[in-house]
């Protein structure tokens, strides 16, 4: 159009109005973002502010501190803060030249910070919400649930798409000991201004059907540090805080620790720590139950060596018995035996004494007395064994073997 102008020429005039406005450096209060050194010695920065109430970023600027003021600067602001490194994360307040170029865009040119401006937004308002949830007694909430035994059945929460994800799930399917994981995942936003509420809406879909599981993970892959805010969130910290499953945290940062590291069961540093983490315990697990089952093999052993050697002492008492019955038996035929033919002398005797009876009998019989010559004189009926008891006139009567007679005694 006739009007238009090129993107250089607006650019020019945009460096030349800033140019013209801020002539001289200004100080300009912060947050760092990102902080990077090159190998040519210049330190690149990413600065940001947010909002106040929503967290959402509402400015951002490339800022740039040159090679040869990077090393003083970086040194009086250690020294000034105790040894507080410049870090992202921290809110600062520098001295910085305002630039536009043509090609590259609006920059800061930083000349100096200011040592006691340090705290930083993001570490306040870090300490404000830990300060918060241990004031209300939540901050070791979530951490003082037991892991169970095994951990095994896991609830992940993370971006379907992120390479940490597939990093955990690739870690925990090929570990060497060859343990089995159940996995599901609950997909979530993992970055940007929807990543609160998209944690929570998961975490409230596993609570749904959070007894088919042992523990929540929480993971991202690697990014940049200012899209770790969201995880600076004290409805999210509090969510995790009052789940009833262990929650474990890698959100995929070195240095750099949030609320929900805090308040978690476990916080780890990236997703593949994370599934480190579950393999290790589990086989831990297995080696337990190694343990217990070599245990209980040589427990079984040595039982049943004892039983062994109790079944043989008691196969040789019953042995010895055994001889010792038999020899009992011998004896006892023997007594058998004995007291037999004992028996049938004793009777053969007693018959002979019985037949010596007889006979005995037999030759006592008044009869056979009578025919071996004897008679039997009675006097009234009676017989008489003295004749002294005779007197004259007495009528006896004499019984012999072939009769009796009578006769007066004179």
């Amino acid at each position: 159009m006739k009007n238009s102008i090129s993107l250089y020429e607006l650019n020019h005039q945009i460096a030349r109005a800033v140019s013209e406005r801020f002539a001289s450096p200004v100080w300009v209060t912060a947050e760092i973002a990102q902080l990077g050194v090159a190998s040519n010695g210049h330190c690149y920065l990413e600065l940001i502010e947010k909002n106040a109430n929503s967290g959402a970023t509402t400015a951002r600027c490339k800022a740039i501190i040159w090679a040869n003021r990077w090393p003083l600067i970086k040194m009086t602001f250690e020294q000034g803060t105790g040894g507080q490194a410049l870090a992202a994360g921290i809110k600062v307040l520098v001295m910085a030249q305002v630039t536009m170029h043509e090609a590259y865009g609006f920059s800061l040119t930083i000349t100096d910070i200011e040592p006691t401006y340090t705290i930083g937004e993001m570490q306040r308002k870090r300490q404000e919400i830990i300060r918060r949830l241990t004031d209300e007694g939540m901050i070791d909430a979530n951490r003082s649930l037991p892991l169970p035994r095994p951990t095994q059945r896991i609830a992940i929460i993370s971006a379907d798409t992120a390479a940490g994800y597939g990093d955990f799930c690739h870690q925990l399917a090929n570990n060497e000991w060859g343990l089995h994981f159940y996995t599901h995942l609950f997909p979530a936003k993992m970055q940007g201004e929807q990543t609160e509420k998209s944690v929570i809406a998961a975490l409230d879909r596993i609570y749904s059907h959070y007894t088919l599981f042992d523990a929540v993970v929480i993971i991202r892959g690697g990014g940049a540090v200012a899209d770790l805010n969201s995880f600076d969130s004290y409805e999210l910290a509090l969510n995790i805080a009052n789940f009833p499953l262990p929650v474990i945290v890698g959100i995929g940062h070195e240095r750099d620790s949030t609320v929900l590291d805090v308040v978690a069961n476990l916080s780890v540093k990236t997703p593949t720590a994370a599934a480190a983490f579950l393999i290790d315990r589990m086989a831990d697990e297995l080696s337990t139950l190694e343990n217990l089952q070599n245990l209980m093999a040589d427990a079984l052993r040595d039982r049943m060596e004892a039983e062994q050697a109790q079944l043989k002492q008691f196969e040789q008492t019953v042995q010895g018995q055994h001889l010792s019955i038999g020899r009992h038996l011998s004896q006892l035929a023997l007594m058998r035996e004995r007291i037999s033919m004992l028996a049938r002398m004793r009777m053969e005797k007693e018959a002979q004494t019985l037949d010596f009876i007889d006979r005995t009998i037999e030759l006592s019989k008044p009869e056979n007395i009578l025919r071996r010559g004897f008679s039997i004189t009675r006097l009234n009926g009676k017989a008489l064994t003295s004749a002294k008891t005779l007197h004259s006139g007495d009528i006896i009567e004499t019984e012999m073997a072939d009769g009796t007679f009578v006769a007066e005694v004179k």
